[in-house]
């Protein structure tokens, strides 16, 4: 399956991998400070905007060094939100030659203690998505997520989308294996200080186990680092985008 991809600017390329339940809209804000300078390639994931669902296993690292095929782009800074953080670290994984840098924005690991909220809250959504409560599960994402309401319609907007296309859907994802300490790209991790505290956690530990790993915090942001503080985003990036 080929993702669907928007593209913007010229210039190095920066590949920008959004959030789950998401999707590359997330990235406006920071595409519009950043397209001047450089080559902006936004893929929708699989069961995301403009992708439609997986009908067969597949994994979203693989299908990012497909689409980078496809655009002939041998080499980029890769650039991930959440779940996307986590795909951007097993795509360094797997082809550290295309990944000249990482900027990770609350990037999940998938293996790690995400405590007791997290977990309450996927039940809930869950148990929402079974009964075809697709607003109840727009509305409970948004308040678990979102603390900039200037972005909470584009959130619910994506997320309403993700939702509907997946419903019913049977996707099967493969989980890429992430070895950090031969990710030799130079990474930024970044934690938003009214996120949750299991995301900074994994911030430390990304900083902890990958060799050139460096950290920050954008204090006045939730989970959607990027999205509600592009400006913040941007400045911390300015040191991977030389």
């Amino acid at each position: 399956m080929t993702l669907h991809v928007t593209q913007r600017g010229s210039g190095p390329a920066i590949l920008l991998v959004h959030a789950g339940g998401l999707d590359s809209r997330m990235w406006g804000p920071l595409t519009d400070l950043l397209q001047d300078r450089f080559t902006l390639i936004a893929p929708d994931l699989r069961g995301h905007g403009r992708t439609p669902p997986a009908r067969e296993p597949y994994s979203s690292a693989e299908d990012l060094v497909a689409s980078l095929d496809e655009l002939a782009v041998e080499q980029a800074v890769v650039v991930g939100a959440s779940y996307g953080g986590g795909v951007a670290l097993e795509l360094a994984t797997l082809a550290p030659d295309r990944v000249t840098a990482l900027g990770l924005f609350a990037a999940t690991l998938f293996d790690h203690d995400f405590g007791n909220q997290l977990p309450a809250f996927w039940a809930q959504e869950e148990a929402m998505l079974e009964h075809a409560d697709i607003e109840g599960a727009v509305e409970l994402g948004v308040r678990t997520w979102v603390k900039e309401p200037a972005v909470a319609d584009l959130v619910r907007s994506m997320s309403r989308d993700a939702l509907l296309a997946q419903l019913g859907a049977e996707e099967d994802e493969r989980e890429m294996p992430i070895d950090f300490a031969t990710i030799a790209a130079p990474t930024l991790a970044v934690s938003g200080g009214l996120d949750f505290a299991a995301f900074a956690g994994m911030a430390d530990r990304i900083v902890r186990e990958v060799p050139k790993a460096q950290r920050a915090e954008v204090p006045d942001a939730g989970h959607l680092i990027a999205l509600e503080r592009p400006e913040a985003a941007a400045e911390l990036l300015a040191g991977l985008l030389v």
